[in-house]
């Protein structure tokens, strides 16, 4: 039997009882003497505190409703230092509301036992968690008591003193959290709500370059938070790759990571002496719905950056980090299927118009050059109907690679339809453009798309520049450049025609 067994020992369980009522002192005694257990009374929340870390007991037993500390703050004062955490808890009280028992089990309490006229279920519950709780093994460990003082005063002084300092640091914690919480609603960027993240992350621990790798998108971002030269941020970089290596899919490398930097301008300029290596180094899975979403690396050049509170707080924070990023992982994925074509991933037909209609606006008001290349695959039925429509998909998405390698991040690259593709050229004129679309339909002819019997792959574009084309609207420049595409087919395909008011090419 259990109780047999607990018996056995050559020392009896020391149990501390919290009670201020002298009866139920003397009913707990009694119940808990006749199991052959030490117990060893204090009188309100303060003496209890004070025991428990002088007499390292087995078990706590403690009144909810009691002077100067209640139970709840009892055990969470105990639950949270390392000396006293793995006592188990029971939480003694008349109250039988379940809030009641909610709030007792979340400060950390092991059970919750309501009080009756014999405390029937109480010595039940204490040789239960005695005995579940390994309690035989922590018995044969050496005990720490806390050293005696020589006045109550002093020794009240300290518990409170503990309060105090578990009630700042909760504070805190509950304030980063927070913190952290209001980056949901930062922005509707991802590139801008982790920044964020790692920026905050950065200035509550000792780390000087801060990354995050989202698994999934192979994405790599990189805060540096203090001034460390060219070697250590490659080194950071390096060793971020390294970290997350493990966590990627399968086929997927750390090279195919795209990699975004935040860092002051004068962060990386050449090299400082005693921060050209790392010496501590932090790494911790972000999850969120069950799965490794990210992976968050901290690096520092001093040796033990990262100690056991800098990991705590991380521990802490890393639920609500982990939310925060795949929340704005997850709007991103969601507005870009809102606006890029389900196939190429280029921008879709809507939403180039809307880029249209902003760039359209803007060279209108400041007097800049603005050009549209329309670019339409030369024979594209043919190809589907040669070797099917699948392989005409997988033409199309190297089709936009290919124009997508061959035009500057600022310009805008859409799929306008079927096999059309639309390339805006922003501060670009009529000339600039007609290069830019040469460079394209070389590009494409060259290209190999693994068709059956070598058979290439062309293009006929159009091109049309504002002011030249003179267009008073968006749509009057797409219809220039449809024309210019359209006398581009007529004249035998794979070639480029620039728009012209003479009809010149």
């Amino acid at each position: 039997m259990q109780v047999s067994s607990l018996q056995e020992r050559k020392s009896p369980y020391r149990i501390l009882v919290a009670e201020d009522s002298p009866t139920q002192q003397r009913i707990i005694m009694a119940v808990l003497g006749r199991e052959g257990f030490d117990v060893i009374i204090a009188g309100d929340g303060i003496e209890a505190a004070r025991s428990a870390f002088q007499e390292n007991p087995d078990l706590v037993v403690l009144d909810i409703e009691m002077p100067k500390m209640d139970g709840y703050q009892v055990c969470r004062l105990l639950k949270d230092d390392y000396r006293t955490a793995h006592i188990p808890v029971i939480m003694l009280t008349s109250k039988t509301q379940e809030t009641d028992k909610f709030w007792g089990l979340k400060t950390g309490a092991d059970r919750y036992v309501t009080k009756d006229f014999q405390l029937a279920g109480l010595a039940g519950t204490v040789h239960e968690l005695l005995e579940v709780g390994g309690a035989d093994a922590e018995a044969e460990a050496p005990r720490c008591p806390m050293p005696n003082r020589q006045a109550a005063g002093e020794q009240e002084v300290d518990v409170l003193s503990r309060v105090n300092d578990l009630l700042d640091r909760k504070l805190y914690e509950a304030t980063l959290v927070n913190e952290i919480s209001q980056l949901n609603t930062l922005s509707e960027d991802c590139t801008v709500t982790i920044d964020s993240v790692l920026t905050l992350i950065a200035q509550v621990t000792d780390c000087h370059v801060c990354a995050l790798v989202l698994i999934e998108e192979l994405r790599l971002f990189i805060h540096v938070h203090c001034a460390v030269g060219n070697s250590y941020f490659e080194e950071a970089r390096r060793q971020a790759i390294g970290a997350a290596a493990p966590y990627l899919r399968p086929g997927a490398s750390g090279n195919q990571l795209e990699v975004e930097v935040d860092s002051e301008p004068d962060f990386l300029k050449g090299e400082r002496p005693g921060l050209d290596s790392i010496k501590s180094m932090l790494v911790i899975p972000l999850q969120a719905r069950a799965e490794t979403i990210a992976v968050l690396i901290l690096t520092s050049p001093l040796p033990d950056a990262f100690l056991a509170a800098t990991q705590r707080l991380l521990k802490i924070i890393d639920n609500p980090v982990g939310l925060v990023v795949d929340n704005a992982r997850l709007h991103e994925g969601t507005r870009r299927l809102a606006i890029t074509d389900g196939l190429t991933r280029l921008y879709n037909h809507r939403h180039f118009y809307e880029l249209l209609g902003q760039e359209f606006h803007r060279v209108r008001r400041y007097h800049g050059d603005l050009a549209l290349v329309m670019a339409d695959i030369d024979s594209f039925k043919m190809i589907n109907d040669m070797f099917g429509h699948q392989v005409g998909d997988e033409v199309l998405v190297a089709l936009a690679a290919v124009i997508t390698r061959e035009v500057r991040d600022i310009d805008i690259v859409a799929r306008y339809g079927g096999e059309e593709i639309a390339v805006l050229l922003p501060q670009t004129g009529a000339r600039q453009a007609r290069d830019v679309a040469e460079r394209i339909r070389a590009a494409v002819e060259g290209h190999d798309f693994n068709l059956p019997g070598g058979r290439s792959v062309t293009l006929s574009l159009g091109v049309a520049g504002f002011p030249e084309c003179r267009a008073a609207g968006s749509a009057e420049l797409v219809q220039a450049a449809d024309t210019a595409l359209y006398q581009a087919k007529e004249a035998g395909k794979n070639r480029v025609v620039t728009w012209s008011s003479n009809g010149d090419v």
